[in-house]
């Protein structure tokens, strides 16, 4: 089952070369039905396959693929845990939704270009959560990145669409160059690419691992220049403030809306996901006493850059009038909080950034497909999404979003990444249970000024083609919202559920010894 691991992201990719030949085969009208049959049966098989991978984690707790055969760190080597998985599957579980939504939203004879790039871009993006060697994590993120800059520019006759893909190239650019210069550092000191490797060397320096040996220079002055660029570049994914703020609001509102929907989960959660795996499971907990002070320091500065990248997307939330630009918002500050979980580094920190990633993924899905409805029925700002009050359904779907987002009710998941979030900032001062309460109050009223608008707008829906069948977007907002409840309950009233969520938690900060052993194949130097 260890090859489906490997064999997933090279999936991906020939599916989207397939894709591209299709139209050159074959020029007739029934080539875009082609596309689009062979979009949506791979997307599927693609989430079965991160299924597979998810239940082989789950039973075997970290599972490790060598390309080729060769013995880590001379070969790569992809190595799974149980967050990893996790998050694999929900990129993979947002391919197919946005390869089924593209179907009804997306009108263009370029359709094939579009999903070609969709499909390269999870490849990227399913290789950034399995990959257990930074180079190829560099190359992984150039693949994805590269794919996401056509994605938002797939509008070529709008001039604002050029230029948002334009300005998140630069940004990316500079981010991955960075990232690069890192690696560079990294690889002069540790003589190893592999992240097993790394992690076992800035706890045991004197230990030697075969082909990469010993370390090769001064690995605490490497490690601090090397994990501080890191943060950048980490921030640049998430979209979080100073960096995010530059591009992330134009590339969601200039992108096809099912991309912006699935960005979050494909693309975006990337800088999350890296934040832990870098500072958890490499530059994380038993690291030598030299780094642990430089540890500390550099996660209160991220915790000060979070706090104030989660007020200025609420507050500019409250005022913003573009429907998608202020979904974006609410994703910046749920991934401000997510960031704030993490720098807590505690188990309840972890497990409220991994909830909220859950809620956020599925909650502004739900939002940015509401809202798919309300741009093709009456346009972008926010009053238009008055045309959805006469839908018992859709109403209910906004509501629940909402709500999941606010986290002010326990029958939502996003309830339950606040609580812990509040209870993981208690053991560390009670400021930051304060900070996380006022941030969620004020989001409410941006949250909260949508249902408003529903209910005393009038909104005239204009005639489109599109809108005389709605069945698959209303079906996937219904099949979202009811997820976001059912993960909810599942939580509050099922032990096994909540039990794994919480050792996702507890394995990435404390299980990094089965990390290394299982990935490099060493034991004893730990």
């Amino acid at each position: 089952m260890e090859y489906l691991i490997g064999l997933l992201p090279f999936f991906l990719v020939a599916v989207s070369v397939i894709i591209l030949l299709i139209p050159i085969l074959n020029k007739s009208w029934k080539s875009q039905r082609l596309v689009e049959l062979l979009s949506l049966t791979t997307s599927g098989i693609a989430v079965i396959m991160s299924l597979l991978v998810l239940i082989n984690v789950v039973e075997n707790r970290v599972v490790s693929y060598r390309f080729a055969g060769f013995k880590p760190p001379l070969g790569i080597v992809y190595t799974v845990d149980l967050l990893s998985s996790l998050l694999g599957f929900l990129s993979m579980t947002a391919l197919f939704l946005t390869v089924l939504y593209s179907k009804w939203f997306i009108i263009s004879e370029w359709k094939y270009l579009y999903y070609s790039l969709l499909f390269l871009l999870s490849a990227g993006s399913i290789s950034c959560f399995y990959t257990g060697d930074i180079f190829n994590l560099f190359v992984s993120i150039e693949l994805l990145s590269i794919s996401a800059y056509g994605l938002v520019a797939f509008y070529r006759s709008k001039p604002t669409a050029i230029v948002a893909s334009l300005r998140y190239a630069m940004t990316g650019i500079v981010a991955t160059s960075i990232y690069f210069f890192a690696v560079v550092l990294i690889y002069s000191a540790f003589g190893t690419l592999n992240m097993a490797d790394i992690a076992l060397k800035l706890r045991n320096p004197n230990a030697i691992t075969p082909f990469s040996q010993s370390v090769l220079g001064d690995i605490v002055l490497t490690s601090k220049i090397a994990f501080s660029l890191m943060v950048w570049v980490f921030l640049f994914k998430t979209g979080i403030l100073p960096i995010g703020f530059t591009w992330q609001p134009h590339v969601y509102s200039e992108a096809p809306l099912p991309i912006s929907a699935g960005f979050t989960a494909i693309a975006d959660s990337i800088g999350i996901y890296l934040f832990m795996r870098f500072f958890t499971t490499i530059l994380g907990w038993g690291v030598i006493e030299e780094l642990v002070v430089f540890r500390i320091t550099l996660f209160s500065f991220i915790q000060v850059l979070a706090i104030i990248s989660a007020f200025i997307s609420v507050l500019l939330m409250i005022v913003e009038k573009d429907i998608k630009k202020l979904i974006t918002y609410s994703t910046i500050s749920q991934f401000s909080l997510a960031l704030l979980g993490i720098t807590l580094d505690n188990v309840f920190g972890v497990v409220s950034a991994i909830l909220l990633l859950i809620s956020n993924i599925l909650g502004d899905a739900v939002l940015f497909y509401l809202a798919g409805l309300s741009i093709i029925g009456c346009g972008r700002s926010i009053n238009c999404i008055a045309v959805l009050k006469n839908s018992k359904s859709m109403v209910f779907s906004l509501v629940v979003a909402i709500l999941n987002l606010f986290g002010v009710l326990p029958v939502t998941i996003g309830f339950w990444g606040k609580a812990l979030l509040v209870l993981a900032g208690i053991n560390k001062s009670i400021t930051l249970p304060i900070i996380v309460l006022v941030v969620s109050g004020i989001s409410a009223i941006g949250y909260f000024k949508l249902l408003h608008v529903m209910y005393t707008y009038k909104a005239v829906t204009r005639s489109d083609q599109e809108l005389r069948n709605t069945v698959i977007p209303k079906t996937i907002i219904l099949l979202l919202s009811t997820t976001l409840i059912v993960l909810g309950l599942l939580f509050t009233l099922y032990e096994p559920f909540r039990i794994f969520i919480i050792n996702v938690g507890e394995d990435l900060l404390g299980n990094y010894r089965e990390y290394i052993v299982k990935s490099i194949g060493v034991e004893g130097l730990i």
